[in-house]
């Protein structure tokens, strides 16, 4: 008996795998040399994610001893993709009905954005602009979300 959904897992799986690849080729690399950078300068930092194709994301965290750590995630979401885009002859490269993209993430739940079209350097640079973000809210002491963390009791200075 033929598997009629076939042809629909070898689309998907070429999606996930153009997705795979840019976290490979662009988000390793670029974690990595900040990694790499944040050490030398005594920061505690680690990478973490998967490769699953249902669940490929990366993570740099940077580790605050008792205060929220700095998080910055990247994960695919799907986008549907209209009918009339995937037929029409303006749009060549548009062939599927969901489009994956790579969107950013943090720790303090603030809403991503997609990095899809970034280089490595350039997402350097926003990992870093983010994380001066997170640092001068620390220091402005009015955050107190960034103080606390109800998902990992483990962290945060409040009670």
């Amino acid at each position: 008996m033929k598997n009629q959904n076939f042809p629909f897992f070898l689309a998907v799986h070429a999606v996930f795998s153009r997705y795979g690849q840019f976290l490979k080729q662009t988000v390793d690399p670029a974690f990595q040399e900040l990694r790499q950078e944040f050490l030398r300068n005594g920061i505690s930092v680690h990478i973490q994610g998967s490769d699953d194709s249902q669940t490929a994301c990366r993570e740099l965290i940077v580790e605050s001893g008792s205060l929220r750590n700095f998080i910055y995630g990247i994960r695919y979401r799907a986008n549907d993709v209209s009918d009339t885009v995937v037929g029409s002859l303006s749009f060549p490269t548009i062939t599927e009905e969901e489009n994956y993209e790579p969107i950013c993430y943090f720790a303090d739940g603030r809403r991503g954005y997609s990095i899809k079209y970034m280089q490595k350097d350039e997402l350097i640079t926003d990992v870093l602009r983010q994380y001066e973000r997170y640092v001068k809210m620390l220091a402005a002491g009015k955050h107190d979300l960034y103080l606390t963390d109800k998902v990992h009791p483990g962290q945060g200075g409040k009670s």
